[in-house]
């Protein structure tokens, strides 16, 4: 009987067959501790990638502002130039197909169709 004992330092043992098994709804002071301590953790490290993705931003954000800060009239310009071409294009090219009704979607639905 010393050596049940000796072996149970929580004193759950009544010395009896099975009677030092604890319940799995039973935590105990270990398990309540470790979940503090594991909330804690995921707490903090919440924190620090908040609080650094916070100053990340900050950075990006002025840099973004900077850089649009030093476009003259003339590189404003040609982008919107360049971006107005690129639409008129694109409109040539999907415009007229869609008008048609001849949709891209439907010729390559056919097209696996044929495949089979």
């Amino acid at each position: 009987m010393a050596d049940i004992h000796a072996n149970d330092p929580d004193g759950a043992s009544s010395g009896q067959a099975g009677s030092g098994t604890r319940r799995p709804s039973e935590g105990g002071p270990g398990m309540a501790q470790q979940a503090r301590e594991t909330l804690q953790n995921v707490g903090d490290r919440a924190s620090d990638t908040w609080d650094d993705l916070s100053k990340r931003g900050a950075r990006y954000y002025r840099q973004g502002s900077r850089a649009v800060g030093e476009v003259d009239g003339t590189t404003a310009t040609g982008l919107l130039i360049a971006g107005a071409i690129g639409f008129g294009l694109a409109w040539l090219i999907f415009g007229q197909a869609s008008r048609s009704g001849d949709y891209v979607a439907r010729r390559m639905s056919s097209s696996s169709e044929r495949m089979r």
